[in-house]
């Protein structure tokens, strides 16, 4: 069964407006999203043993070029142990635009497995691109949900969109929106247990 509530999360000062939140919640997963930026945030899926988490954590630029991926630590099109290949490559972290075959179909984007709670993520999208960040900044001051530390790395985004600096470069896809056009994408997480 499938369920959506909504209902007041706060307003925003000076009378700015309202700050809703919405629930969507299935056998499968449970997420609440504020309309406030459209933020998500809390994210319930189930581990290998039914039990739900909160996978949520709470709270640069393509300068005109399309650089190929083989062989750097960039090469993700295959799994790697995110941790290990990091320190492989002798890495930060990512905070990085991955450019994604042009279609304006549903199409494959990313899988994240983690071994330890056997939770699979797949995403699809209709974006051009993924920025896919590692939480290079937390430090571990950032306090979470139930008291939860943030050490550097600890999470994730995969975030879908077009491609940085796109309006300056005539070679990306199309990112402006002219009068009369509309904005049309959509982006499916795929939660599963393997």
């Amino acid at each position: 069964m499938v369920s959506v509530t909504r209902a007041v999360f706060g307003d925003l000062p000076l009378g700015a407006g309202t700050v809703e939140k919405f629930q969507l919640q299935s056998d499968q997963l449970r997420v609440d999203i504020i309309s406030w930026g459209c933020t998500i945030t809390a994210l319930e899926v189930k581990d290998r043993q039914g039990r739900a988490s909160d996978v949520v954590l709470g709270f640069d630029e393509l300068e005109g070029e399309i650089a190929s991926v083989q062989g750097t630590a960039f090469d993700l099109r295959k799994p790697v142990e995110l941790g290990k290949h990091l320190q492989e490559f002798h890495v930060n972290g990512f905070d990085h635009n991955f450019c994604l075959k042009g279609s304006k179909e549903k199409r494959f984007c990313a899988r994240v497995h983690h071994a330890g709670s056997g939770r699979v993520l797949e995403v699809y999208t209709t974006q051009p691109g993924v920025q896919f960040y590692t939480g290079n900044f937390l430090d571990g001051t950032l306090k979470g949900k139930s008291g939860a530390v943030y050490p550097k790395h600890s999470g994730f985004c995969l975030e879908t969109q077009s491609w940085p600096d796109a309006v300056n470069q005539p070679h990306f896809p199309p990112v402006l929106l002219k009068p009369g056009e509309e904005y049309d994408h959509t982006t499916w997480f795929k939660f599963s247990v393997a």
